[in-house]
């Protein structure tokens, strides 16, 4: 079995676009074949996702993408797994490349939604969009009009703060993190600092989840290459490797009636099979990307992933433990609510952060020593997970920037 090396990561400006979600894609795909240093030619696969879910109906992207910058194929796939897709995609040519099937695919994922300002514009027309909306969830909650997820998340995080005594405030703390993060990255939306009293003083979206507490959908599109050892030689030199990947899901599908609403054990297991994977304990890594869309979850997600004790996560990140100098960094991104949250593009964009810190190429957000990080990915009200494990062997010592 091969192993399998991300060499080529690239994205666009994450913003409210007039580009088409193709172009996007365009745009995210050339740059990450550039950073590869690899041809059109070189490339055996093509996966893409869905354009977004406030979206047109678009098929055969794939394709069109292949078409478009002249790849013969091998593999050709539109996976569509909500939040988890573009990470669904990587293990596919993960799977399809370390069993020798093809040396390499370019995995990629481009978000345009259409704006709140059109679609209120001429509800009628875009009726279709609202119904397909409604359509994400189950007959019982669907019947309620549901087209949004934050009432869902909102109600995971009240019984969260009720069963283990968190505070606003301790919520709070976790927005004004990333957005230090973010101050140093230059692909983040949100770069202004953030205070507590800011963060509650927002607007209540739906309680206790604030404006300031809440990601926002944004248009943009990102891209990975992978290869195996065949194709290796051409781009060994800031080659990081997939160590290991888990991917574990719930028996729900967004509001859970099976289980605690405010537990996601599939987080776990894929976390823990990933680390079986790759050879490491969880205190190897170094720099990790989770993908919360809510401050409150992000912060369950930091204890399902087994960085923290349950209830232990917000206290944590209020001594400092998951940024610069802590017990791990997480999310140097920005994460979710500073980088900016184009959903079906956000796994390939943690991947991309990950990459470049192994790299050494973060610049002033760099995690001096990274050698191995994690990626989370999820979808639904956390119904579903997937984590991979990335590191970088090196005979000699990156030199740090």
């Amino acid at each position: 079995m091969s192993e399998v090396y991300v060499v080529g990561v690239g994205m666009t400006e994450l913003a409210r676009h007039s580009r088409t979600g193709f172009q996007l894609g365009v745009e995210a795909c050339v740059e990450a074949l550039r950073d590869a240093g690899l041809k059109p030619e070189d490339i055996d696969g093509v996966i893409a996702t869905p354009h977004g879910y406030m979206t047109e109906h678009h098929k055969f992207i794939s394709q069109k993408m292949a078409d478009y910058l002249g790849i013969t194929a091998r593999l050709m796939m539109d996976v569509d797994c909500g939040g988890l897709s573009s990470a669904v995609g990587v293990k596919v040519a993960v799977s399809d490349i370390s069993a020798g099937r093809i040396r390499s695919c370019l995995i990629f994922a481009a978000q345009k939604e259409i704006s709140k300002t059109e679609l209120l514009a001429n509800p009628q027309n875009n009726f279709h969009l609202i119904k397909g909306a409604n359509n994400l969830y189950d007959t019982y909650q669907a019947a309620y009009g549901a087209v949004a997820v934050i009432p869902f998340y909102a109600m995971a995080v009240q019984r969260y703060m009720h069963e283990c005594a968190i505070s606003a405030e301790e919520i709070a703390m976790l927005p004004v993190v990333l957005r230090g993060h973010a101050a140093k990255n230059p692909h983040a939306v949100y770069r202004q600092p953030l205070t507590v009293d800011e963060v509650l003083g927002s607007r209540m979206v739906s309680p206790p989840i604030h404006q300031l507490e809440s990601s926002v959908m944004m248009d943009g599109g990102a891209a990975a290459v992978l290869v195996g050892e065949e194709l290796l030689p051409l781009c060994e030199e800031r080659a990081v490797r997939i160590a290991g990947m888990g991917e574990a899901h719930e028996p729900t599908s967004f509001l859970p009636y099976r289980q605690d609403i405010s537990r996601f054990p599939s987080a776990g297991k894929a976390m823990s099979e990933a680390l079986g994977k790759a050879g490491y304990d969880i205190g190897d890594i170094h720099v990790a990307e989770v993908y919360g869309a809510f401050a409150g979850v992000e912060l369950m997600l930091y204890e399902e992933l087994g960085f923290f004790a349950r209830g232990e996560a917000p206290r944590a990140v209020g001594r400092g433990e998951t940024t610069y100098g802590g017990r791990i960094l997480i999310n140097p991104s920005g994460g979710r609510l500073s980088l900016g949250h184009p959903a079906y593009a956000t796994p390939l964009l943690e991947l991309l952060e990950v990459v470049t810190q192994l790299r050494g190429e973060a610049g002033q957000r760099q995690q001096r020593g990274a050698r191995v990080g994690m990626v989370h990915a999820e979808h639904g009200l956390i119904n579903g997970n997937l984590v991979m494990i990335l590191d970088r062997r090196l005979e000699e010592p990156l030199t740090w920037v």
